[in-house]
């Protein structure tokens, strides 16, 4: 009897397949393909167009009570956009549910025509305890060489987690 006890307890003790399923904490790398919508005004003048980009994503993420902390670098590879090619990197705050994970991220982008700050919201599904499948939209403005400067993308892309 005392035997089933212990070994009741270490069964419960290990965590489940679907609890491994929906760690969005450690450290992964992703690509993402997706729209640029940008416009400037002002000394440079480029009206509103869309283009088709990808795009690569490193970060790290950190459980914290019920929500995920973490940090992103990104490059978005814009290569026909008013901002053309930029990077940076975001503070990200999650809240998984099961498999689903809103998140809202805040940081900074680099590159031409300036540094700008960088925000924007997003869904990830974790469909393996590795792999995860994102949507998001994030955009950036900005005022630099006296021209007014808009971003907003909307992208798809997959993660792998070296959990």
């Amino acid at each position: 009897m005392c035997a089933a006890i212990v070994g009741s307890g270490i069964a419960q003790a290990q965590p489940t397949k679907e609890q491994l399923m929906e760690d969005f904490s450690g450290p992964y790398i992703g690509f993402e393909a997706g729209l640029n919508i940008s416009s400037s005004s002002g000394a440079i003048n480029k009206p509103t167009h869309t283009t088709f980009f990808p795009g690569f994503v490193a970060g790290y993420g950190f459980n914290v009570g019920p929500v995920v902390l973490g940090a992103e670098a990104f490059l978005d590879l814009h290569h026909g956009s008013a901002s053309y090619k930029d990077a940076g990197i975001d503070a990200k705050i999650g809240y998984p549910i099961g498999r689903l994970m809103p998140y809202a991220r805040l940081g900074a982008k680099v590159d031409y025509p300036g540094a700008r700050f960088h925000y924007g919201l997003g869904l990830e599904y974790q469909f393996t305890k590795n792999a995860s499948v994102f949507t998001e939209w994030t955009g950036d403005s900005g005022n630099p060489k006296k021209t007014h400067w808009t971003n907003n993308d909307f992208t798809v892309g997959v993660n792998y987690r070296f959990n």
